[in-house]
């Protein structure tokens, strides 16, 4: 089966430490989404403290998790001028760049939406003292499955169109 469709949300994770040969390559797989004028608009903060952590979890209700993980990523979006109406897009690649590798590292991983909200990139901010008009983009939890979650195949036929949508 492919990668993608092995990919799932993980949310509950062991207490084992996940290697820094290993962060290091979900941060390669970031960096090498593409990005509309090759403007690279990201910087990543890989968050090991156990009281940031803590913190994080209380920028929304579904970042609960990070209580529970050794160590997140968060990916930071900054400002360019290339094509700034494109970063949402490139920061979204690079996200799901990081949640693909972890699947094929054999990690837990869950995107934790963050941006556009401003109550969440505001704290999560805060707590990484974030300055400069960067913004914090998404949180991504990452861990050792504590069990084994089966994927359900989301395809949906009646969702596909050829050449127009019909009525």
């Amino acid at each position: 089966m492919s990668l993608l469709l092995k990919r799932k949300s993980i949310r509950k994770f062991t207490d084992k430490v996940v290697e820094k040969e290993l962060i290091t390559k979900l941060l390669k797989a970031a960096m090498q989404a593409p990005s509309a004028h090759n403007q690279q608009p990201w910087k990543f903060i890989v968050v090991d403290d156990r009281e940031l952590l803590d913190e994080l979890s209380l920028a929304s209700s579904g970042a609960w998790m990070l209580k529970d993980v050794n160590v997140a990523i968060v990916p930071l979006l900054i400002p360019t001028d290339a094509s700034p109406h494109f970063a949402i897009q490139d920061m979204s690649a690079a996200t799901e760049n990081i949640l693909l590798e972890a699947t094929n590292l054999g990690l837990g991983s869950v995107w934790i939406g963050v941006y556009p909200l401003e109550e969440r990139f505001n704290h999560v901010e805060k707590v990484l003292n974030i300055k400069n008009g960067i913004h914090a983009f998404s949180m991504i939890a990452l861990g050792y499955p504590k069990y084994d979650k089966e994927t359900r195949i989301r395809y949906d036929e009646s969702r596909v169109h050829y050449n127009k949508l019909e009525d």
